[in-house]
């Protein structure tokens, strides 16, 4: 039974694997596509995070995408495979595409639905939290390059309603997270104001023009790299995933500095066996500085402001200790400065395709650095003026993570029949379920048929 069902399903209803329901990386007859022929190129930034928006604007030549690209017609579901994008919710219903036809990533699955089944039931499905939380578990390779592999999106279980249900559950779904987006939406345009205060705040700060004229810039800061104000720098250690455990110390992840603070409340936890000296390499302390360096939340910043017993960073995370010339505070808000460190940090990030930090570029950041006194001073001023901004910020935040829960149980409830009434006089989806075998089944007899015969007339 799915892991979304924690009560019997209805009784119309029926459990089958995704491979029975989709095909999944289905192929591509390419032989007869002209060359010229303009298709849609979908590469992975285009698949927003979480919305379920992808853009199919960009288009090139079939001969150019038709050899190292994977293909997806109208329909079709795309599944980011890669860690982090699958994590952060890269999946998408494909749109109308030029010509009918796209290419895109390597790093997609792709999931097209069996006649009965509808493509917003099965994209809502794999694009819940729960299904991801599950999958992550389930990754296998190198660090960095984990991906979720074919056979267990194949094999895992999804409910199955009736046809003309799966319909409602999805217009239902649509209702209510329609009304959850407007809220969402005056959430972000509170959020976006509230930005551009403190980055305003934080121009004038490291510009000197917050404190007294004792400290202006240009009196006794000097601009330093950053590499000679650090400790100890580091990434986080491979092969975590091998020590995820349901308790144990903690694991700090990228997700957990999204919001440009250490945010523990989507922790995970590890256990490392006796002796592990590489896990303890890259235990954090309190006034670490923690830096995003692959993936969507790359730059984003936290502070380790509390003591939190073991916590050790995930291999997406960069560790930054301080020597006693620099305050951690006074990097932590430099480094959120998009006139400052920030600005750095996007540069190097972006500057040459996939975003990522190296160590060394963080090294290279240069830092107006004050006397430690004056550092205090800026950081004093700084937390005054967005105390108040700090509050209604963190109130946003909470208000942004009860939608996003609401959202999730709105899709647990539907997954486990509760969302919509049944309908007696609906077909039981164990028909379906049956119906779409033997047209599998037919359809695999007739390619057969059709190879042999090819095979007769070519000799």
């Amino acid at each position: 039974m799915s892991h979304f069902s924690e009560i019997p399903l209805p009784p119309t209803w029926a459990t089958a694997p995704i491979e029975k329901v989709a095909e999944i990386n289905p192929g591509l007859k390419k032989s007869g596509i002209d060359d010229r022929l303009a298709v849609a190129f979908v590469p992975m930034p285009a698949v927003e995070a979480e919305s379920g928006r992808m853009d199919v604007s960009a288009t090139r030549p079939f001969g150019e995408v038709k050899k190292g690209y994977t293909a997806f017609c109208e329909g079709d579901i795309l599944f980011a495979k890669i860690t982090p994008c699958m994590e952060n919710g890269k999946m998408a219903v494909v749109p109308a595409l030029r010509n009918g036809l796209g290419f895109g990533s390597t790093e997609f699955h792709v999931l097209r639905p069996r006649k009965g089944i509808s493509a917003q039931y099965l994209y809502y499905f794999v694009s819940a939290q729960q299904f991801r939380r599950d999958a992550e578990h389930n990754m296998t390779g190198a660090v960095g390059q984990r991906r979720v592999p074919m056979p267990y999106l194949a094999q895992h279980s999804i409910p199955i309603p009736p046809e003309p249900e799966q319909r409602r559950i999805v217009a239902k779904i649509e209702e209510l997270f329609s009304e959850l987006d407007k809220g969402v939406e005056n959430l972000t345009i509170a959020r976006k104001q509230l930005k551009a205060y403190r980055q305003a705040i934080l121009k004038a700060a490291f510009e000197g023009k917050l404190c007294n004229a004792s400290i202006a810039q240009g009196n006794s800061w000097t601009a330093r790299p950053l590499g000679g104000l650090i400790e100890f720098l580091t990434s986080g250690s491979r092969g975590w995933a091998d020590y995820y455990s349901k308790h144990g110390d903690i694991f700090i992840r990228a997700q957990n500095l999204k919001h440009d603070r250490l945010d523990l409340t989507d922790i995970a936890y590890v256990r490392l066996p006796q002796g592990n000296t590489e896990g303890v390499r890259t235990r954090v302390r309190q006034g670490d500085v923690l830096i995003t360096i692959t993936g969507a939340n790359v730059t984003k910043t936290g502070l380790v402001d509390t003591e939190l017993g073991p916590a050790y960073v995930s291999q997406h995370v960069a560790l930054c200790r301080l020597t006693d010339d620099l305050q951690p505070e006074f990097l932590y808000w430099y480094l959120l400065s998009e006139a400052g460190g920030r600005r750095q940090l996007n540069e190097a990030a972006y500057g040459a395709g996939k975003p990522g930090l190296s160590l060394e570029n963080i090294r290279n950041v240069v830092v107006p650095v004050p006397s430690v006194c004056d550092q205090k001073l800026v950081v004093s001023e700084i937390k005054r003026l967005i105390e108040g901004q700090q509050q209604t910020d963190a109130e946003i935040e909470v208000e942004l993570a009860r939608a996003e829960a609401l959202r999730q149980s709105i899709l647990k409830r539907a997954f486990s029949g509760l969302l919509v009434a049944q309908d007696s006089e609906d077909e039981p989806a164990s028909v379906l379920l049956e119906r779409i075998r033997a047209e599998h089944d037919e359809g695999r007899t007739t390619k057969r048929r059709n190879n042999k015969n090819g095979k007769k007339e070519a000799a």
